[in-house]
């Protein structure tokens, strides 16, 4: 009986022993390279693990962020699905969210999302004029941009202030709580765990946005295997 018992002991005792090595040397972990959300916020497509970016338009980070994401989503699994929420925690970010929502609610998003990026970093248009701590609105600039790229500018100036945006915004500034957003850009795998450049693990690497997607990469391999 020992001599059967001795080897079965010490196989075991050697799987367990791989198992805590394997998760010990994990390439990324939580808490340096992600945050587990303390509950998960409900995502709009359950059959689809969810990639949602927070980002702003006036951020440089976003920016540069932008065509990595695009060469990133170009090989995005049949299973993934890739969503954005522009972050507002000042009154200007409001502003060039809701130029965001409309965009996204005509249709032209698509034609439309790189140029408002373009205008606000390069030639540093703001689409807002600043009345004391408010900014609101500058319509003018903001027809001319989408009269500029091929939609209608009318349109999306009548759409700025309308109840449809309004309550994109509220749903956006409600999610970007949940998520717990503490700048951008950031990225959220399944409405669970979240990725930010500010955490230790990124802590003097040159190359953080592409760590931030393969990090992303990582999650969704997680998540996958958790439903499957």
């Amino acid at each position: 009986m020992r001599a059967v018992a001795a080897p079965f002991t010490l196989i075991l005792t050697l799987l367990l022993s791989l198992t805590a090595c394997a998760q010990e040397t994990g390439k990324f972990k939580a808490g340096q390279h992600y945050q587990v959300l303390p509950q998960a916020v409900p995502q709009s497509d359950d059959s689809k693990i969810q990639v949602t970016e927070l980002f702003w338009y006036g951020c440089g980070h976003c920016y540069h962020f932008e065509p990595l994401l695009n060469q990133w989503k170009a090989d995005m699994p049949a299973d993934v699905a890739l969503d954005k929420i522009p972050a507002i925690w000042q009154p200007v970010m409001e502003v060039h969210a809701r130029l965001y929502y409309v965009a996204d609610a005509m249709g032209v998003l698509d034609k439309m999302h790189q140029p408002i990026f373009n205008a606000i970093n390069n030639q540093r248009e703001m689409f807002a004029n600043r009345d004391g701590r408010e900014w609101n609105p500058d319509m003018d600039a903001i027809r001319e941009l989408f009269n500029e790229h091929g939609a209608d500018g009318d349109k999306a100036v009548k759409l700025m202030n309308s109840f449809a945006i309004n309550s994109k915004v509220k749903q956006g500034m409600a999610n970007q709580r949940a998520y717990q957003l503490s700048g951008t850009p950031e990225v959220v795998v399944a409405g669970k765990y979240r990725i930010s450049s500010s955490l230790p693990g990124f802590k003097g690497k040159s190359n953080g946005q592409q760590l931030m997607l393969e990090v992303a990469d990582y999650l969704i391999e997680k998540e996958r295997a958790n439903r499957g």
